[in-house]
């Protein structure tokens, strides 16, 4: 019988490597784990939300501060800020949010298929269903805080628990 908590302790590092790595890699920035206690919460926030299907199926959804989303979108399409688009800076916040999705899950199922459905703009993560499994992780950036949180149904991520033993 699959262990909760070995998976669930698999499934937070999977995220926090896959936030880190995405963030440093493709975005140029620089994350660490965890906020400070006095983190001020941002004016304005960029949400995106992403579901997926595979087993086990599941959503991501991913949140930073306004003014990041517009200096890693100037950085990762190599234009001025000055010159981005609303629109460019959304599209950016939703590939943000599949290339970390894709990382979490090629890290806890790289055996298994996943299809990973559309990013859109917006927080889209509803209550959780019964049995779901929330993994959340945030990090402090130059520009605030970036957050993502992973929600699974169930706990049928096999190569989690194999990592986590």
């Amino acid at each position: 019988m699959p262990d909760p908590a070995n998976t669930e302790n698999a499934l937070q590092s999977a995220l926090e490597d896959a936030v880190k790595e995405v963030l440093e890699r493709m975005f140029f920035l620089e994350a660490d784990s965890g906020l400070p206690a006095d983190a001020e919460a941002p004016a304005s926030t960029l949400a995106a939300h992403l579901t997926f299907e595979g087993a086990p199926p599941g959503s991501l959804s991913v949140s930073l501060p306004a003014a990041a989303a517009r200096v890693i979108s100037a950085d990762f399409l190599g234009i001025a800020e000055s010159d981005l688009s609303g629109r460019q800076v959304e599209e950016v916040v939703c590939e943000l949010a599949n290339m970390i999705c894709g990382a979490v899950l090629s890290r806890v199922e790289s055996s298994s298929t996943f299809r990973l459905n559309a990013p859109r703009i917006g927080s889209g993560a509803g209550v959780p269903a019964p049995g779901a499994v929330v993994t959340l992780h945030s990090s402090c950036t130059a520009y605030g805080a970036f957050t993502a949180i992973l929600t699974t149904e169930g706990t049928a991520c096999s190569s989690a628990e194999k990592r986590a033993s």
